[in-house]
């Protein structure tokens, strides 16, 4: 943890300790993946429980706000909606169902993000590591996750958060990029390689979002 602490403080400096102290899959995975994604689905379970009352009333007004623009998905109305029910209803089966889906989908985050920093990094001159790869990738992800505990509130704070959190996990693949990975900074390699990822990264969640949401919705 302090090495965590050390890197998220000065990156610059200290990203070179994940080249030279790769972890491995198993202990990324069961240390750092599954505690860690959990955060987003915690956030979640005090909303809909502790945070009940306030919850449904954001996500009223939300619906209501939705319901009033013309230009408003019929979809995303219908998905708000039942989600609402299944709070009201304090359906704990839809409940769970709903957590369990996001925390693998939360778990399949750093998965498909590694492959796509993996991929490109060879294709931009970076090391052919994927231990490597996967080490930065999940130590970028994990500021992404503890600010999904912010999904206990269903307010703009939450967008900002993640926005913020999104942001810097890019900042560090970027960092890493170089440090990490090898990925030459002549010629601007290293830049070119975050917006190729950034490009792809936010077309390929628009794609895996939109299927966690079919899914959502069928057990809704």
């Amino acid at each position: 943890m302090k090495e965590l602490i050390k890197i998220y403080l000065n990156p610059k400096e200290n990203l070179t300790y994940v080249k030279n102290n790769p972890k491995p899959y198993g202990k990324l995975f069961f240390f750092y993946v599954l505690p860690f994604s959990l955060f987003p689905i915690l956030g979640y379970l005090i909303g809909f429980t502790v945070l009940k009352d306030s919850y449904i009333s954001s996500l009223s007004k939300f619906i209501e706000m939705l319901k009033a623009d013309p230009k408003a998905s019929v979809s995303t109305i219908q998905y708000a909606t039942k989600v609402l029910t299944m709070i009201q209803n304090n359906d704990t089966v839809k409940m769970f169902s709903f957590l369990f889906i996001a925390w693998i989908f939360e778990i399949f985050k750093p998965i498909f993000l590694t492959g796509l920093v993996y991929f490109f990094g060879k294709a931009f001159g970076g090391e052919d590591n994927p231990l490597k790869v996967f080490n930065l990738v999940v130590l970028a992800v994990i500021p992404v996750w503890i600010a999904g505990i912010s999904y206990m509130v269903n307010s703009p704070v939450n967008a900002f958060l993640i926005f913020l959190s999104s942001f810097y996990m890019f900042y560090l693949i970027f960092v890493g990029a170089e440090k990490v990975l090898g990925i030459p900074s002549e010629n601007s390699k290293n830049f070119q390689f975050i917006v190729v990822i950034v490009i792809f990264y936010v077309i390929l969640s628009g794609i895996i979002g939109l299927l966690k949401t079919n899914l959502m919705e069928k057990i809704l």
